[in-house]
């Protein structure tokens, strides 16, 4: 059976011709599945008990035990470099300032409202669009290009960044290697250095663990004390915390393309109970810090545009980066589309009742022809699927390319650009919103305003 699942521990009795023995055995068997459930950690199957029952991040809270028996401090950075030089080896890393400096100064903002702020923290790009990120302990973190193109907001990579210190508070390194070698994979080289054995094999051990992809590798157990630890350390850091909740919806919308997200992921609990999980503890713990704190800044929008990625700017429109404007495919001449805030996409979502839903790509202009420029397009995902939406000063009218369901044949990752085309003497005002199909050809659909509403014109 799956790995969540709870196993069979008894066979089924044969006959029992005395009644009341049966129920003996009956009731000593619910007895001690009972006692399994209420003493086994839940995985996948019973996610779904994590709702309304045990706070499933009540194991680590107030933990007195970490570190205990773990790598000495000298031994994790050894080991830690070591596993950087074989990384290297086999990963292309991003060396553009505006993208290593970003994400060195959001990992290190996060790591310092640590428990383990003293780690010399440093923080890598690898030029790889799958979704991934790892630690292989002594403040090291690595973070795919890929997942930094496919946020929303700096407070999702600094969730994603806190998750791989939590790692690192909790000292998951020694864990993983005590656990290879109770495997058998690795005996020999690891008993030395668990044994306080010299320092030169751990070279020698990092490149085995890093080459077999079992460095890796966490416990489900681990990855939800990841998620604990960092959850808290965006709280001290004022990031807002439920951006961690976006990021695990996030994963779980690019889960459905297949070959996006690193097998290193399979370890990890699945992104709709890690959301559950986060939310929960928001709820109980820490009220209120999903309404306040950072989300995005300008230099969000400035490295994923060094990236090649394409976000909803920041919260102020008049702080841009000059020499970096956002890129608009579909700018042709005419009055160009102005930047929209993400504050500005959820506010469009939230009047129309789209609840959970994640903007993918907007722009301000003006339909009517007047001079306030305060008329917007959002284009969101909602579940698994893509939508769009305009808001022509405070009233909201769904795009549609069939009858009226609002539904796009694209994926997210699909959307290049959104504009819009005011009216002129020549032309009614139009949306225009260009995407990339699986052949990688663009096209644009468009939408004119008649009036009252817009009508669909078709895609080019």
């Amino acid at each position: 059976m799956g790995e969540g699942f709870l196993k069979p521990f008894w066979k089924q009795p044969a006959v029992e011709p005395v009644r009341g023995a049966f129920r003996r055995v009956t009731a000593a068997a619910m007895l001690a599945l009972l006692t399994v459930i209420s003493v086994s950690p839940a995985t996948f199957a019973a996610d779904k008990s994590r709702v309304s029952g045990v706070n499933p991040y009540d194991p680590f809270r107030n933990r007195t035990d970490r570190g205990r028996g773990a790598m000495s401090r000298d031994q994790e950075l050894e080991f830690a470099e070591a596993a950087h030089q074989e990384i290297a080896k086999k990963n292309k890393f991003i060396t553009d300032p505006r993208v290593v400096d970003y994400v060195n100064r959001v990992g290190n903002r996060v790591a310092q409202g640590s428990e383990r702020p003293d780690l010399p923290y440093r923080f890598y790009v690898i030029a790889n669009d799958q979704i991934n990120a790892f630690t292989p302990g002594g403040g090291r973190v690595y973070i795919y290009s890929g997942l930094l193109k496919k946020a929303t907001t700096e407070g999702q990579v600094a969730a994603v960044l806190a998750h791989e210190v939590g790692h690192n508070v909790g000292y998951h390194l020694s864990a993983t290697i005590k656990r290879q070698q109770t495997t058998g994979v690795f005996v020999g080289i690891l008993g030395a250095i668990l044994g306080n054995g010299a320092l030169g094999t751990l070279a020698q051990t990092a490149t085995v663990l890093v080459a077999n992809g079992a460095m890796f590798s966490r416990s489900r157990e681990q990855e939800r004390e990841a998620d604990y630890l960092g959850l808290y350390e965006m709280r001290e850091a004022n990031y807002n915390t439920g951006e961690m909740v976006n990021m695990f919806r996030l994963l779980e919308s690019l889960g459905k393309s297949p070959g996006s997200i690193d097998k290193i992921f399979s370890s990890h609990p699945p992104p709709t109970e890690r959301a559950q999980n986060t939310q929960r503890e928001i709820d109980q713990y820490l009220e209120g810090s999903d309404q306040g704190g950072v989300r995005t800044t300008t230099e969000f929008a400035v490295m994923q545009r060094a990236l090649g990625g394409i976000t909803i700017a920041p919260s102020n429109p008049d702080d841009q980066d000059p020499k970096n404007p956002p890129r608009n495919p579909t700018d042709t001449g005419g009055q160009p589309s102005g930047n929209i805030t993400y504050e500005d996409a959820e506010e469009v979502l939230n009047r129309i009742g789209a609840r959970g839903a994640r903007p993918l790509e907007g722009a301000r202009g003006d339909i009517l022809g007047g001079r306030q420029m305060n008329d917007t397009v959002v284009v969101y995902q909602l579940r698994n699927e893509v939508r769009a939406v305009a808001d022509l000063s405070g009233r909201t009218y769904p795009l549609a390319n069939t009858k009226g369901n609002g539904v796009f044949p694209i994926a997210p990752d699909d959307v290049l650009g959104v504009r819009i085309v005011p009216v002129s003497r020549r032309a009614k005002a139009q949306v225009q919103i260009t995407v990339r199909d699986q052949n990688r050809r663009e096209f644009t659909y468009a939408w004119e305003w008649t009036g009252r509403a817009f009508r669909y014109l078709g895609a080019q």
